[in-house]
């Protein structure tokens, strides 16, 4: 009885999720700026990763709607805003998006946390989930 009870404290309702939801906060870019390896690349290159990377901070948004999903995106390459767009599915504590572009699918592991803030940790192919983690606040055009 009482794993059934700790795998309910894991359930996400998928109704939390809908609506837009901004980044607030992206701890691997935060952790590969402070990296030593990002302290050891050149100037010209850490000024393009910054520039990147502050591109993805300022844009990231993610809505969930009914059974679709519209996310934004960096083109690293052409530094350019990409516009997503997926179906979406919870199941427990796991995020599935399957993005239309890609034919790809993206599984999190997520919660909502106690200040009401979403928390996206990405599950590799391998089944193994990521260490660091995306955390979204509800977009203010939802309050």
């Amino acid at each position: 009885m009482l794993r059934f009870s700790v795998f309910l404290f894991f359930l996400i309702d998928p109704i939390l999720l809908l609506g837009k939801w901004d980044l607030k906060f992206a701890e691997a870019n935060f952790n590969m700026i402070n990296s030593s390896a990002f302290q050891a690349t050149p100037k010209e290159k850490q000024d393009e990763i910054l520039e990147i990377n502050e591109l993805y901070l300022k844009n990231a948004v993610i809505e969930f709607r009914k059974d679709t999903v519209y996310w934004v995106d960096v083109n690293p390459r052409e530094k350019v805003l990409v516009h997503k767009k997926g179906k979406w599915v919870v199941i427990g504590d796991t995020l599935k998006i399957f993005d239309y572009d890609k034919i790809f699918t993206y599984t999190y592991l997520v919660k909502i946390n106690e200040s009401n803030e979403l928390e996206k940790r990405m599950v590799f192919p391998d089944g193994i989930i990521a260490r660091s983690k995306d955390v979204y606040t509800r977009s203010e055009s939802e309050n």
